[in-house]
């Protein structure tokens, strides 16, 4: 496996790749690009029920609340509070 000699702090564009794995493929190391995760990215765009549009693993948060998207259109959330 080639290794990773640095990391850029630029915002990434849409067809740049990450490297992941994929559990559809016994975990082997894939190539995805930046457009086919968006989807899954942490959005400050909160669900407004549990039954919101959704894809399982996408996250979202507000000022209350960390939302997962457990299955398709299915919401849950955790509280969260200061310390």
């Amino acid at each position: 496996m080639a290794k990773i000699d640095s990391y850029s702090t630029a915002t990434p564009a849409l067809a740049d790749l990450l490297l992941g794995t994929d559990s559809d493929s016994a975990n082997s190391t894939k190539n995805f690009t930046v457009e086919s995760l968006k989807d899954f990215i942490i959005t400050s765009s909160a669900p407004a029920s549990a039954s919101s549009t959704g894809t399982a693993g996408q996250l979202a948060y507000d000022s209350d609340y960390i939302y997962v998207c457990v299955a398709t259109d299915t919401w849950k959330r955790v509280a969260i509070a200061t310390w």
